[in-house]
């Protein structure tokens, strides 16, 4: 009797002792599973800054793919009043956003992201898309000058009142019948022309204020260069993505490149936010 007790105790003890062991391997592998991969970390979220003569839905083709593939993304509306208050409203917008941050800009927005994200922990790195990316001291319009852009022979001036009622400036917009083929030639005519009925006129201002200490010089950066670009010729794009050492992608297209290739632009930024996350 007191055998066939022992022998039971003894089947009891290995049983809570093979009990113990499973649990002991099970919480381990799960510690191991609970360990996040490179490809389980938090996606930085995703800024878009568009430029001048255009408005946030020239990101609606590239803020699609990027949803889809699991990037939070805000399209910013730039207030295209000047270098300077563009670059302290889109500032502010970048502090909003819900952790590290890719920052991309279009045309005049990347002379917008180069001051607003000089500094900010949040900006992760930056993506320039046919953009300008002024050094500091240097303005757009020096740019536009230096490159042979054709901004100041096809846009229309029209004088608005300043907000203080104080008085009026000045704002430009691209003449409709230019934008097709200036702005948008790789995109259906039909189309250009809603985006030249929709665009946003630029204030006289933004071409002349100075620029400050460029973000480039401390984040990573890319730069998607169109190469048929009529509105920012594509040799002035090398020597700004050349002097930023950025990493550089070119595509055959149109300054409109994000409404006529959103897949290409989209797969630079992707790229960008893949080599950033921490």
């Amino acid at each position: 009797m007191y055998e066939k007790i022992r022998s039971g105790s003894r089947r009891k003890w290995r049983f809570a002792v093979g009990a113990v062991v499973i649990a002991a391997a099970t919480l381990t592998t799960g510690a191991a599973s609970a360990t996040p991969r490179p490809d389980d970390r938090v996606k930085p979220a995703i800024l878009l800054v568009h430029g001048a003569f255009a408005d946030g839905s020239s990101w609606n083709g590239v803020a699609t793919r990027l949803r889809h593939d699991g990037y939070e993304v805000t399209m910013a509306a730039v207030p295209l009043r000047g270098l300077t208050y563009d670059s302290a409203y889109i500032r502010s917008v970048l502090r909003s956003m819900p952790r590290k941050t890719i920052v991309a800009g279009h045309s005049y927005g990347g002379a917008v992201i180069t001051n607003a994200a000089a500094g900010e922990p949040k900006a992760a790195g930056l993506v320039y898309v046919a953009a300008f990316a002024p050094d500091q001291n240097e303005t757009v319009g020096a740019l536009d000058d230096r490159f042979g852009g054709p901004a100041k022979k096809i846009t229309t001036p029209t004088e608005y009142p300043l907000p203080s009622g104080s008085g009026t400036a000045v704002e430009l917009a691209i003449a409709q019948d230019k934008f097709h083929h200036y702005f948008a030639q790789d995109v259906p005519r039909n189309e250009a022309l809603t985006m030249a009925a929709g665009q946003r006129p630029v204030a006289v201002a933004a071409f002349g204020e100075v620029s400050g200490v460029p973000a480039w010089k401390t984040l990573p950066s890319w730069y998607v260069l169109a190469r048929d670009d009529r509105m920012i010729p594509a040799a002035g794009q090398r020597e700004m993505a050349r002097r930023m050492n950025a990493t550089v992608v070119e595509r055959w297209a149109s300054h409109a490149i994000t409404v006529s290739q959103p897949g290409s632009v989209a797969e630079v930024i992707e790229t960008a936010a893949r080599r950033t996350r921490s």
